[in-house]
């Protein structure tokens, strides 16, 4: 019987990162983004300067523990998105990036209708969203009326083959259940750079992230299919994947 397809989301290739809009998130008594933005480019004093430090600190323990699909936790819960953005069609950013779309941090972001849509396929049982607004710093008010979804994907599957990967892959480190973590270097993203175990056709995810990879996503054909119909899919950027048998 032949293999359903499994899809890379490569939201690291260079077309996706010059896709990323400037936006921020706010983590509430966690990572207070619009008092960083107030500090973060003048001439601070000492006691600014470890604000300034201690927000830094904030930012790159929750961005880790994002990128490791950890659960975010509900008292930290972001509300608020914040851009400096001043172009009047700002605000029309769902009617462009229909479905979704990610900033320049690398958080995962849906629109109604994406998330809507995502709903009818097995995230798993700990995936988050939280809904949220788009602010602009300077005036501290909503951008627009639309409300998105920051999407905090927490299940994982490892079906990773590194050795059979055509893209070239750099080793970084130990992470989920002992397995080594990989990173597919930019200018290596094509169709069957990854390759992954058969049994990754059956997973009973229809997203999912991989310990093996940096910084994963994968998706069912499924999916893939019911997104192309919407017409939600070219800001996910799939790929292919090589599906091996292996005994």
């Amino acid at each position: 019987m032949a293999l359903s397809p499994v899809w890379y989301s490569c939201l690291q290739a260079a077309e996706a990162q010059e896709k990323k809009f400037q936006f921020e998130i706010a983590f509430p008594e966690k990572f207070d983004r619009l008092r960083l933005h107030d500090i973060e480019y003048k001439t601070r004093n000492i006691e600014e300067n470890k604000e300034y430090q201690r927000l830094m600190k904030a930012s790159v323990t929750i961005h880790d523990a994002y990128l490791n699909c950890e659960p975010l936790p509900i008292e930290h819960a972001p509300t608020r998105m914040y851009t400096s953005d001043p172009r009047p069609e700002i605000k029309d950013i769902d009617q462009k990036f229909k479905g979704f779309f990610t900033i320049q941090s690398g958080y995962e972001i849906l629109t109604e209708e994406g998330y809507q849509l995502i709903q009818q396929f097995n995230l798993g049982q700990g995936t988050q969203f939280f809904p949220i607004r788009l602010y602009h710093y300077e005036t501290n008010q909503p951008v627009n009326h639309e409300t998105y979804y920051f999407m905090c994907l927490t299940d994982w599957r490892n079906y990773l083959l590194p050795e059979f990967c055509e893209g070239e892959l750099k080793d970084r480190q130990r992470l989920k259940g002992n397995v080594t973590s990989y990173r597919l270097l930019h200018g290596d993203e094509f169709n069957d750079a990854i390759a992954l175990l058969s049994e990754a056709s059956n997973c009973d995810l229809d997203l999912w992230h991989d310990p093996g990879l940096h910084d994963s996503l994968f998706m069912s054909d499924r999916l893939k299919q019911t997104l192309e119909q919407a017409g939600f899919l070219p800001h996910w950027h799939v790929l292919s994947t090589k599906l091996i048998y292996k005994q």
